[in-house]
């Protein structure tokens, strides 16, 4: 009798600690879900960024970034773009929350995102700004060739494109290296790079259009130059380029050939004098650290080497 009450009560326990067991395994599998659905993302800055989902609200505060989310076919995560993003066409029709160096904040918490996607180092105050409303930032913005493929997979990862983004890197690779072995071997040619034209500004080191000389088979006269910088005219005489090749909007007006060869300093260049001058068919491909980076490095590498395409 004392053997089936034993029982009796060992079977009683065990029915009334299953639903505690189910609730348990239960809250167990729902937190291993809330943790696969966490996104933690490293940007550009090392910072870690942890975000509770994939976001599915997006603004961002640069032309490259909204290049890239779009690229990707993220483009309808976007909810806030700057004024200056205007690639591809579709990046129009989201709304503008301000110039890529002004913001406005308040528009910002408007559309009430999930993560804000920052420009790099020009915008810390804004980035700070918004952290202190409690609002994820992630730097994306790139300062050479390897960065923009970090930043392709970073943006990919967070918006769930992964494939996408490493389709993209790979087929970015394949037109390098198709270039490269172009190129490769040939003489390269003395380069100088025009960003503004008064006063004189160029890119060195630490830059991707930089790289995008090299790659294209050029040596930038300026590469022991560090950054954007400004660029002595008398070094500029002195290191005598084979060509000049500078962005349209070296000048408030826009710059075209026949200006360089008018004036008063460039015409004493012997590049310009022989009409070696190219003006970049688009500063944004130019500009832009992003998958049209490959546009840039393909035209610069015809300018410099058209007998190899």
């Amino acid at each position: 009798m004392k053997l089936k009450l034993k029982r009796m009560i060992l079977i009683l326990f065990v029915l009334l600690l299953l639903p505690l067991l189910a609730s348990c395994q239960r809250e167990a599998n729902k937190g291993a879900e809330d943790a696969a659905k966490k996104v933690e993302i490293t940007d550009i800055k090392g910072r870690s960024v942890v975000l509770e989902k994939k976001p599915e609200k997006i603004v961002s505060l640069s032309p490259t970034n909204t290049e890239i989310v779009f690229a990707l076919g993220a483009g309808k995560k976007l909810v806030g773009v700057t004024s200056f993003c205007d690639y591809p066409e579709e990046a129009k029709s989201v709304e503008v929350i301000g110039d890529f160096e002004n913001p406005n904040i308040e528009m910002i918490k408007k559309v009430n995102p999930d993560v804000v996607l920052a420009g790099g180092y020009i915008q810390e105050d804004i980035i700070e700004a918004l952290e202190g409303l409690d609002i994820p930032v992630i730097s994306t913005e790139a300062s050479d060739i390897d960065s923009i493929f970090d930043s392709i997979a970073m943006i990919g990862k967070l918006v769930g494109a992964e494939a996408n983004a490493e389709e993209i890197i790979n087929n970015m690779h394949k037109s390098i290296d198709n270039i490269k072995s172009k190129v490769g071997g040939k003489d390269r040619p003395k380069v100088f790079y025009l960003v503004w034209k008064d006063p004189i500004f160029t890119v060195g080191q630490g830059t991707f259009i930089n790289e995008i000389i090299q790659i294209a088979g050029g040596r930038n006269i300026a590469e022991e130059t560090q950054g954007w910088s400004k660029y002595s005219p008398e070094e500029l005489i002195k290191q005598n380029p084979d060509i000049l090749i500078a962005s349209y909007h070296a000048t408030d007006e826009g710059m075209r050939k026949e200006d360089f060869e008018k004036d008063d300093f460039f015409q004493k260049l012997e590049c310009v004098k022989k009409g070696n001058i190219h003006i970049m068919s688009d500063d944004n491909i130019v500009a832009r650290p992003g998958p049209r980076i490959v546009d840039a490095i393909c035209e610069m590498a015809k300018v410099l080497h058209s007998d190899a395409f």
